[in-house]
């Protein structure tokens, strides 16, 4: 192999390699990434539910029990998103805050193989899917969005600091009235 080959492969592997630190993407139009079943990750947005009716059963348990609903914008087939579950759910301080402070809904917002999912939940809370997925909105037990400024919310690779996923938390349930 020539020296220009080899350079070339290593900007591909470059290349490569960022593309998968980025994040998951949610370009409108990316191409099908469909993995062999052998390979599929665990299915934990219901592709199938209704966001809207998802979102009204958990504000309806949040008023019944003084709570703030954390709903988690994601899909299938992004693995910061299968992270960031699993890290609120197996991480026991993390999974402590929830249970006390918060209702968890996943909405299932997958925009690859058809049409968006959930595009009119996403949409009345300001498209906030656009540095990535998942996405993790703080409301009130009135619906109201609470952690407004898309800079400051929990996305993307944040699975990888537990302590700022924990602290996080706790700043939005200190804010209870």
């Amino acid at each position: 192999m020539s020296l220009k080959t080899l350079r070339n492969l290593g900007l591909l592997a470059r290349g490569l390699a960022a593309g998968l630190l980025a994040g998951c993407a949610t370009h409108p139009n990316p191409a099908p990434q469909t993995p062999p079943a052998e390979a599929a990750p665990p299915a934990i947005y219901d592709p199938h539910a209704d966001g809207e009716q998802q979102l009204t059963a958990a504000l309806a348990q949040a008023q019944r029990e003084g709570k703030r609903v954390l709903l988690n914008l994601g899909a299938n087939w992004c693995e910061d998103s299968q992270a960031m579950y699993r890290l609120l759910r197996d991480d026991p301080k993390i999974a402590r805050e929830l249970s006390r402070h918060y209702v968890l809904v996943l909405v299932d917002v997958n925009r690859r193989d058809g049409l968006a999912r959930n595009a009119g939940l996403v949409a009345r809370f300001g498209d906030p899917l656009a540095r990535g997925i998942p996405v993790l909105l703080v409301l009130a037990s009135d619906g109201t969005l609470l952690n407004t400024d898309p800079p400051e919310r929990l996305a993307d690779s944040d699975h990888e600091q537990p302590i700022e996923v924990l602290a996080y938390l706790r700043k939005w349930a200190r804010k209870m009235p």
